[in-house]
């Protein structure tokens, strides 16, 4: 479905999806950084007991909050000039809460499928052998020491019986982790908490699955892939250390802008959905 005005964005994805990345951050700094600091102050918020949770919550809602902006004003830009205008005709409220029921929504759809896919695991955990995993490992760690040979059997065994749930967690992980960057462009064209919210139910559309199976959409997303695992590597090595903390924000401020303009694209030339 076209949604994106700016053909570059279908010939050259990646690239221009780095370009309109940078767009989004420049074209006001100094609103770049109030919005940092706000997330800055809701990571630091997440220190504190109780307190803590609520601040996480809010900050995840408040990142996806920005993807909507962002992908809002992508549709409306023919180009990247018009792009950054509009950027920087935003307010920071605006770009904070203007999505924010969308948001709200998207977070309770990713919660619930996330539930979803716990519970799918433990089931299939428990339907496999579970129970027999957790009494075994239950009377070794009250029994005796085992011989090398024989905890070569009991591990094995474990193992054995394990590797049915394994199997299914890599799979479906992967799976819905490569599916996710076309749910999400549907997502964040949303503009209601239902429409959000309902839309992370696509995951399971094989409308939706069919789309993600072609070259263009494997290319970008592989790419999108490598970089996001860079991105995050070099975030957590920032967090880790607490003077480069403001670091570590603005690389996943950059991150959830470039994310939602991949996402944008991938719906934006699935055709058949």
């Amino acid at each position: 479905m076209h949604i994106l005005p700016d053909e570059n964005l279908k010939k050259r994805p990646i690239g221009a999806a780095l370009d309109y990345t940078w767009a989004a951050l420049s074209a006001d700094w100094k609103k770049s950084a109030i919005v940092a600091g706000a997330i800055l102050l809701l990571f630091l918020f997440q220190i504190v007991p109780l307190v803590g949770m609520v601040a996480g919550i809010l900050q995840s809602i408040i990142f996806y909050a920005l993807a909507y902006s962002v992908v809002d004003n992508l549709t409306k830009s023919t180009n990247i000039e018009s792009f950054k205008e509009r950027i920087g005709n935003s307010t920071t409220k605006e770009m904070l809460f203007k999505f924010i029921a969308p948001a709200s929504g998207f977070y309770l759809g990713f919660v619930i499928v996330s539930i979803i896919f716990i519970a799918a695991t433990a089931l299939l955990f428990w339907l496999t052998g579970g129970g027999t995993i957790i009494t075994m490992l239950n009377q070794q760690m009250s029994g005796s020491d085992m011989t090398p040979q024989q905890a070569t059997v009991f591990y094995t065994q474990i193992l054995g019986m394990s590797t049915p749930t394994l199997l299914f967690f890599i799979v479906a992980t992967t799976f819905f982790g490569y599916i996710w960057p076309l749910v999400y462009g549907y997502a964040l064209l949303q503009r209601s908490f239902s429409d959000a919210l309902n839309a992370l139910f696509m995951l399971f559309s094989t409308r939706f699955w069919r789309a993600a199976f072609t070259m263009q959409y494997f290319k970008v997303v592989s790419l999108w892939m490598l970089i996001l695992f860079g991105a995050m590597l070099l975030a957590g090595i920032c967090a880790a250390f607490f003077i480069l903390i403001p670091v570590a924000v603005l690389i996943l401020l950059w991150l959830t802008y470039f994310s939602a303009i991949v996402a944008a694209e991938t719906y934006n030339f699935s055709d058949d959905i």
